[in-house]
């Protein structure tokens, strides 16, 4: 096949290491604290190489256990912080709306953590 039959020819280059994973890396330093333990789950249930951003951004089963880990964990202001990171990877790793797959259920309980705000 030509590159003009192959829609991935024009996904941007990944490297192929990562200190924690192809999805925490770029994002890690910028996640509030209550969010960074939270990057550590597991590749192998997905078919991805544990470096790359873009695929692993497509994998329900791995973005739910981040999004459920964050919901439980942070509050308010550092949830919307978390998402937005989570999105922003990986819209720039080339990957379609809504960027993050994530389960329906996930995805609410992040909007209701987010309206949670915290209480000290």
């Amino acid at each position: 096949t030509s590159s003009t039959d192959n829609p991935y020819t024009q996904y941007p280059s990944v490297a192929k290491t990562a200190s924690i994973n192809g999805f925490a890396d770029k994002i890690y330093d910028d996640l509030p604290p209550c969010a960074q333990p939270c990057m550590f789950q597991n590749t192998g249930i997905t078919p991805c190489p544990y470096w790359d951003t873009g695929c692993l951004c497509v994998m329900p089963q791995f973005g739910g256990l981040i999004g459920d880990c964050i919901a439980d964990a942070c509050r308010g202001e550092e949830v919307s912080v978390a998402t937005s990171l989570a999105i922003s990877i990986c819209s720039s790793a080339g990957v379609w709306e809504p960027y993050w797959m994530i389960p329906a259920s996930v995805s609410e309980a992040l909007a209701s953590a987010a309206a949670d705000v915290a209480t000290a």
